[in-house]
């Protein structure tokens, strides 16, 4: 066999046989030849780690010729040569062992490649190691690919855990089940901490939705490829809490092999505001027929008692405009409830400039929708008729408020003074129905109404079931 010598120094295959050749002599040929055309970059060091050989292939990975790198230290390559020796695994090497790994080492230009390393021990036909063969792979685009797809990992399980979102896979063959993380946080486990299964997940769903597990699952079964099916069910975790989810899943046939791939959608907070607006439908419902109630009656109460179409116009849009205080305390308040205080400045301020002249005493509550609203229509009645003919007609007069609780119920009056002198009405008109029996039936208890020497005297008793709590 035929050999000559490549730029490094290493000898290459030119010709086939030559029948004068030893069998070594051609197996040495032949391995030269191999090393010369490979694409890795080949080369041998001594015991001292000096470079002894050098392919063409690192001429190209490193940018140094041969002549440059025979004879230098393997410093050479080494990302910081002013920093470098040998290091443990050149030595392992010397010992006999063959090794791998993935490092960075240094070009010519300065630049860092990233490169595999295999190297193992040469030895004279005594068997005595007398230098290493290395092999540098680069893996430049090998790494840059692991680093994008570990990001787009990345970004996969942040978008999961985002959006609650747990893939799955059944291989339908083998009965083998896969899970992510996430889809173990769902059911209430550590990721690892039981093994993924059909009867494990199936354990989780709770006893009134097993049979829409059973049917979707006899429907994969049956199902063309490229098939989706979805299904609502609820989630019982082991620590006794639960959850909703939408388990979707797509029918995959691949190289005769049937799958099954899916995602389960964690949709509890959606399932929340769905009861919610059913329940804000239902009370918004039950809410304006009671509000049109009162509107109706208000105004055919009015219209009674009015002696002029502009008299039941003051009135009713007094009335009206009460109602409406009181809603928009209760909406500023989400409808938990509105602070008895705050309601009753709300009606009284219009009817005054000096807010001094309205005297308040009483524990922080708050009143349920029904008894806000009443109370609205009532405080406004008592102002209207006080701006009139009672305290807040002339300047010095005050008008004082009072509640407390008593057994079972909170007592609340209201009383004129420094008004002027009050004379007893010729008739009652709608107000005092108001004040008195409507007030009483609103609030499932009794109202009274006294026009004595010293000014108005209004009182109730407000039910403890109409009151939501002490006001924050």
């Amino acid at each position: 066999m035929n050999a000559s010598t490549c730029s490094t120094g290493a000898p290459y295959l030119v010709a086939a046989a030559m029948t004068e050749s030893s069998p070594t002599e051609q197996t040495n040929a032949l391995l030269a030849a191999v090393v010369a055309s490979s694409m890795d970059a080949v080369f041998s060091i001594d015991t001292n780690a000096r470079i002894q050989t050098w392919n063409s292939a690192a001429e190209q990975l490193y940018g140094y010729m041969a002549a440059e790198a025979i004879g230098q230290s393997l410093k050479l390559l080494a990302p910081d040569p002013t920093n470098y020796a040998p290091g443990e695994r050149f030595l392992r090497v010397l010992q006999g062992e063959q090794i791998y790994f993935e490092t960075s080492r240094r070009r010519k230009d300065g630049s860092l490649v990233e490169v595999g390393i295999s190297s193992g021990p040469i030895r004279d036909p005594s068997g005595n190691v007398v230098g290493v063969s290395v092999v540098h792979r680069d893996i430049s685009e090998r790494k840059r690919s692991e680093r994008d797809l570990h990001e787009i990992h990345q970004w996969l399980e942040m978008a999961q855990e985002a959006g609650d979102v747990a893939p799955w896979a059944y291989d339908s063959e083998t009965g083998e089940v896969r899970w992510t993380k996430q889809l173990y946080r769902q059911l209430g486990y550590a990721p690892g901490e039981v093994t993924p299964s059909l009867s494990t997940f199936r354990e989780r769903v709770h006893p009134d939705d097993q049979v829409r597990l059973a049917d979707i699952r006899e429907k994969e079964k049956k199902a063309e490829p490229g098939t989706q099916l979805q299904v609502e069910l609820r989630l019982l975790r082991p620590n006794a809490s639960s959850s909703w989810i939408e388990r979707r899943s797509r029918v995959v046939e691949h190289q005769g092999r049937r799958h099954i791939t899916g995602v389960n959608v964690d949709i509890t907070q959606r399932k929340k505001q769905e009861d919610n607006l059913r329940f804000i439908m239902d009370e918004l419902s039950h809410r304006t027929k009671n509000l049109l109630s009162v509107v109706q009656a208000m105004a055919s109460q009015t219209a009674r008692y009015s002696e002029s179409y502009s008299d039941f116009e003051e009135r009713f849009l007094g009335r009206i405009r009460a109602l409406s205080q009181s809603h928009d305390l209760l909406v500023s308040q989400n409808w938990s409830g509105a602070p008895l205080l705050e309601l009753i400045f709300a009606q009284l301020m219009p009817f005054v400039e000096d807010q001094a002249r309205i005297q308040t005493t009483g524990p922080s509550i708050s009143l349920r929708a029904q008894a806000a609203q009443s109370l609205g229509i009532i405080l406004h009645e008592l102002a209207t008729n006080a701006s009139k003919y009672g305290a807040l007609s002339v300047p010095a007069g005050k008008i004082m408020i009072r509640w407390d609780f008593v057994p079972k119920s909170v007592r609340l009056s209201w009383r004129e003074r420094d008004g002027p002198a009050v004379k007893s009405p010729t008739h009652f008109g709608f107000g005092r129905t108001i004040l008195e029996r409507m007030a009483g039936d609103m609030f499932g208890g009794t109202a009274k109404l006294e026009l004595l020497p010293t000014g108005a005297h209004w009182s109730a008793s407000i039910p403890q079931s109409l009151i939501v709590k002490p006001a924050a």
